[in-house]
């Protein structure tokens, strides 16, 4: 992979396709850039517990670049729609103990990245600028203090040369700045203006993405503990709302690594619903929680596989002690090697046979 180029932290980025890059850059930084963990493990920044996929959406994480002067960037990229997404977390330098501190801190990095364009503007990179009103909000977080956000979108018409001599290109950036444990999270998106309105929807689809990973350091020890309340009595009352709690988690966290092979398992659990109705929801839901529990501990797809088919086992099991006629010797083949740890092998296997 290419070392990618970047500017320092306070100026601004932005993507233009077909463009090339102009002769007047700004000086590359100090750093080290290091591509994406190759086991497809996520990314953990260490001080806010923040832990980024190897995808959000349609867009890959690209590496990250660690600045010599503290700090580091991330990228995600997605090639087709010629977007990307960069992160950069930096120490918020000092203690801002009140809310207000904080709010002045965040309008105080969005003025640096204004005065950045203006600034590039008047160099002639850049013309047509144009810049939102300043919206400001709140990202909520499970029992803890909300963090501030203000946002803004850039419009820009960025002057450059292409094999044909002069070229402009129509970018559109939206910015977002928030606070998280004396942290400033930056996050700029970048993409063509010529993109329209599919273009904006993929960028509000990954922002809610990323939303999601800033907040969940703060909810996932409460979806750890539902976890254990259902493993505790899987066919409770609570047992199952616990469940369904954390089922709601994952639909809101797409990029956990849980996959389920639909044949067999569906196939499997077809008839059971047919032998005694709602048990299907029972096993789907044991595989789920079983493939969460590994996930949250960032296991990887073939570990969280591997939990999901040892807690289908144990509900398997108890099921066909009330209900013998859901029993399958394919299903039975499949548990016993789940209850050895190698469900995983054995899916393996089975798909491989069946392709």
């Amino acid at each position: 992979m290419n070392f990618p180029r970047f500017i320092p932290r306070a100026a601004l980025f932005l993507l233009v396709t077909g463009v090339s890059a102009l002769s007047l850059t700004a000086a590359e930084p100090s750093g080290k850039w290091t591509p994406p963990p190759t086991d497809g493990s996520f990314w953990k920044h260490a001080p806010t517990s923040l832990a980024f996929p190897p995808f959000l959406g349609d867009y890959r994480f690209a590496g990250h670049f660690d600045y010599k002067d503290d700090g580091v960037l991330l990228r995600y990229e997605n090639l087709e729609e010629q977007a990307r997404m960069d992160i950069f977390l930096f120490k918020a330098g000092a203690p801002l103990p009140t809310l207000e501190d904080k709010h002045r801190r965040i309008l105080a990095e969005m003025d640096i990245v204004s005065r950045d364009m203006e600034s590039m503007v008047k160099q002639g990179r850049y013309k047509n600028l144009s810049e939102s009103e300043l919206q400001g909000g709140e990202l909520e977080l499970w029992q803890k203090q909300s963090l501030p956000i203000a946002t803004r979108v850039i419009t820009a018409t960025r002057m450059g040369i292409s094999d044909t001599g002069s070229a402009e290109a129509v970018v559109r950036q939206w910015v977002g700045i928030t606070l998280l444990d004396d942290y400033l999270i930056t996050l700029r998106h970048m993409r063509p203006a010529a993109t329209g309105d599919a273009g904006e929807e993929s960028m509000k689809r990954l922002i809610g993405l990323v939303f999601q990973v800033i907040k969940d350091p703060a909810l996932r020890s409460h979806i750890q503990s539902l976890i254990k309340d259902y493993q505790a009595d899987p066919f409770s009352e609570y047992g199952v709302q616990a469940a369904a709690a954390v089922l709601a988690y994952l639909q809101q966290t797409p990029y956990f690594p849980i996959n389920i092979p639909e044949h067999p398992v569906a196939q499997w659990l077809e008839h059971a619903k047919a032998i005694a109705p709602g048990t299907e929801e029972t096993l789907l839901r044991a595989f789920m929680l079983g493939s969460a529990k590994a996930a949250l501990t960032g296991g990887d797809a073939e570990t969280c596989l591997q939990e999901g088919s040892r807690q289908f086992a144990k509900i398997y099991r108890q099921l066909v002690t009330q209900h013998p006629q859901i029993a399958r010797p394919e299903i039975d083949d499949f548990v016993t090697a789940a209850e050895k740890g190698e469900g995983h092998v054995w899916m393996r296997k089975y798909t491989r046979v069946t392709q």
